[in-house]
């Protein structure tokens, strides 16, 4: 049903512009400040590094475009991938340099998800970059809120006039984007996104990010001659440290490249990502258990319902994410709620602990698949 909506509807936009050869792809713009490290330091004085990188999008099309952004963290360092010969081979490594088509494929490393951090991390993060500390922490969190609900009409502030205007929003985090769904055109939406868990030993940081552009491509415009591709573009920005893995914080961080590359359409390339969409299936299917268990007081299963920001369609969402990410069917019905598919979520789960250790992820088909390669010393 999408599918054939999506196909009408580029039907009908093909024939309002006839004149047009090709159906316009929508583009937004994108400008981010290189990545910068924080070190925070909790209430029990446990310190902890994230990487974080401040962003702005820019609609400048007349179309209403749909936030569809998706940022991730890669380096070229990690256990993930690793035991795949094939990445690390000579020979296909060699090959890269002839075609470079090839390198993506041939990668190994780990990819960082762009993640909802704690309000107090997210909020300190924020602080330190836009500099608006050594004041009362109560005015600091207004301060801080103000400016993710956006202007309401055109600032008139000497720093910020011109460059804002009303309707444009800052820092927003995943979350507020998600809900954000839209941005109008000569809209601007600021936003960070914040990485943890990094390696810290990477000399190389690529940042890529998917949704700038259009994935649907249109070739000729008659209606008998419709010829619909489906392109993922994403745009690849390439960091590298000047210095050695001690006291990273110092280190200078150099753009080396920024390029656009051509990825297969694939719904997670991270195996942290895939885990924690297994979890949060596990986690809801345990609260909906309690709640209609009988052990809670109505009211209080009220209550943290309230609380809980993820919805039915968020779970649905998941469960066809990990179809897709795995390429397997564990009869999961999106028709329904958690509790009632709780024999799939408990299959999808024993898959997770049975192989996660096995999973590679494949950029030629967006999918994981199990690599079966035996470990040195290993008898057949």
């Amino acid at each position: 049903m999408k599918q054939a909506l999506l196909t009408a509807a580029v039907v009908l936009s093909i024939a309002a512009v006839s004149e047009a050869q090709t159906k316009p792809r929508w583009k937004l713009e994108f400008e981010a400040e290189k990545p910068q490290i924080y070190t925070h330091r909790s209430d029990i004085e446990r310190l902890e590094n994230f990487w974080f990188v401040t962003f702005t999008l820019t609609n400048r099309t007349d179309q209403v475009v749909p936030v569809l952004l998706d940022i991730m963290l890669y380096t070229e360092t990690g256990k993930d991938l690793q035991h795949d010969v094939r990445k690390v081979d000579p020979d296909p490594t060699k090959a890269t340099l002839d075609d470079p088509r090839k390198h993506e494929s041939l990668k190994f490393g780990r990819f960082y998800s762009n993640v909802v951090v704690p309000q107090d991390v997210e909020y300190k993060i924020i602080e330190y970059h836009s500099k608006i500390g050594n004041r009362s922490p109560g005015i600091v969190r207004e301060s801080i809120e103000e400016l993710k609900k956006g202007f309401a009409e055109d600032p008139k502030a000497p720093d910020v006039a011109g460059r804002w205007k009303a309707g444009d929003r800052l820092y927003l985090n995943p979350r507020e984007l998600r809900q954000q769904r839209f941005i109008k055109p000569g809209q601007k939406l600021h936003a960070v996104a914040i990485f943890k868990n990094v390696d810290p030993r990477a000399r190389i940081l690529e940042m890529h990010v998917s949704g700038l552009w259009d994935v649907v491509r249109v070739d000729g415009y008659e209606p008998e001659d419709l010829k619909l591709h489906y392109e993922n573009k994403v745009l690849k920005v390439v960091y590298e440290f000047k210095g050695d893995e001690f006291e990273r914080e110092r280190d200078v961080l150099a753009q080396t490249k920024r390029e656009w590359v051509v990825k297969a359409i694939g719904p997670v390339a991270s195996k942290e990502t895939l885990g924690t969409l297994i979890d949060t299936l596990l986690n809801r299917l345990k609260l909906e258990e309690r709640w209609s268990g009988g052990d809670q007081k109505p009211e209080e299963s009220a209550a943290e319902k309230k609380l809980e920001q993820l919805t039915p369609l968020d779970m649905a969402i998941c469960a066809r994410v990990i179809r897709l990410a795995s390429g397997k069917d564990f009869g999961y019905d999106t028709e329904k709620m958690v509790l009632e598919n709780k024999a799939a979520v408990w299959r999808i789960h024993e898959w997770w602990v049975t192989n996660r250790s096995r999973l590679v992820f494949n950029e030629a088909t967006g999918r994981f698949e199990l690599k079966d390669d035996k470990l040195p010393g290993q008898q057949d």
